[in-house]
């Protein structure tokens, strides 16, 4: 290491003799600005790798076109180059390299071998669904725990039945077999409080037993549309033989169904099936049908 050597001399008489004072300090050179490209072997640039002097300390990193720059001092060794996918290279700073010099650094390439990651999560639907997307917001209000959720395997359980009557089982539920059919909610007691959505489509049932939409074939699986309530024999006119709810839902033949949605007082019904009833009936028919 060179240094430069500054001496500052000061004469004073006292009595008769002269007294000398030599004072001398060495001064460390400046510091020098290092200009460098770093490439691979086939000489293309490395970006975004990291500079780092004396084994600790990052002070560059390179650009896009593989170029860095910095300072150093004469108490700096050592210049390291780091970057995932190379080996690093370590070169010798001392003494410091003539000032305006550009280093050439050529960085080798290295496989890394990361440690194995293990990604676990629990599936948002069954995997039976993967093929569709009809029913994720039912397994999304499921997740949250709102509603009852019959589903396919429970259907299945119930072979024969009608499909009003897989409602029976759910805690706060009724079903006579009439004659009227009649279906009843606990915390449901408002004439026409009870709405049918199929597929997402809330079904135009009226407020009383003569407001029914009915499909020309029962059972058949066909989706009921709005039209004339059906009279039965040896009833007053414009009364049916079951009440609105049961009979639309009587409509759709349980084999065509995928799951059915219940919603039994108001406080439970989420905003998609929003109106001013208090309880949902919300069947889904099966997609890969």
């Amino acid at each position: 290491m060179r240094y430069g050597l500054t001496i500052w001399a000061a004469a004073g008489l006292v009595g008769s003799g002269i007294t000398a004072l030599l004072w001398a300090q060495t001064q460390p050179r400046q510091q020098v600005r290092l200009i460098g490209r770093v490439s691979d072997e086939a000489h293309r640039p490395v970006e975004r790798v990291e500079v780092i002097v004396d084994r600790r300390e990052v002070r560059a990193m390179t650009d896009g076109a593989g170029i860095f720059q910095l300072d150093v001092s004469p108490g700096d060794s050592t210049v390291g180059f780091r970057r995932i996918g190379y080996r690093p290279m370590l070169l010798t700073i001392h003494p410091l390299p003539p000032a305006r010099d550009t280093i050439l650094v050529e960085l080798l390439s290295s496989a890394v071998q990361l440690p194995e990651v293990i990604i676990s999560g629990s599936p948002s639907k069954p995997l039976r669904y993967a093929g569709t997307t009809k029913y994720d917001e039912v397994f999304l209000r499921r997740k949250v725990g709102l509603g009852t959720l019959i589903t396919r395997g429970a259907i299945d359980a119930q072979f024969g039945v009608a499909t009003h009557e897989l409602l029976k089982g759910i805690p706060g539920i009724r079903i006579w077999n009439g004659p009227p059919k009649r279906i009843r909610f606990a915390r449901c007691q408002e004439p026409g409080g009870v709405s049918v959505f199929i597929d997402g489509v809330r079904q135009m049932i009226g407020a009383s037993s003569a407001g029914v939409a009915v499909s020309a074939n029962r059972g058949s699986g066909r989706i009921p549309q709005a039209g004339a309530a059906r009279a039965s024999p040896g009833l007053a006119p414009g009364l049916t033989q079951d009440e609105p709810e049961i009979e639309m839902l009587s409509q759709i033949n349980p084999a065509d169904i995928e799951m059915i949605e219940v919603y039994r007082g108001a406080s439970e019904i989420p905003g998609v099936f929003h109106w001013d009833g208090c309880a949902v009936i919300a069947v889904w028919t099966r997609w890969n049908r």
